[in-house]
């Protein structure tokens, strides 16, 4: 699945991660490597809403101060785009 990640859309690639995540047949290890990407991909595109989701399913743990960083984030474009 890694090499094919180059070519393939980043959301997508966010999806199928979700999936093999919740999925009851992938072994544990694998969900920790899984976890540590989805999570790094939610953090690095600032995915507050899909972070609150994950956190509520407890799928990944909940860091109020991430969120709130994410949020403020998300808030200070809104204004941006906003300005135009």
């Amino acid at each position: 699945m890694d090499s094919e990640e180059g070519t393939q859309q980043p959301h997508l690639v966010l999806a199928n991660k979700l999936f093999l995540l919740r999925h009851p047949d992938v072994q544990d290890i694998e969900k920790v490597r899984l976890k540590d990407e989805v999570f790094a991909a939610v953090k690095s595109d600032d995915m507050a809403p899909l972070y609150e989701s994950l956190a509520a399913d407890s799928v990944l743990e909940r860091d109020q101060g991430l969120l709130d960083s994410m949020r403020a984030k998300i808030d200070e474009e809104i204004k941006k785009l906003a300005e135009k």
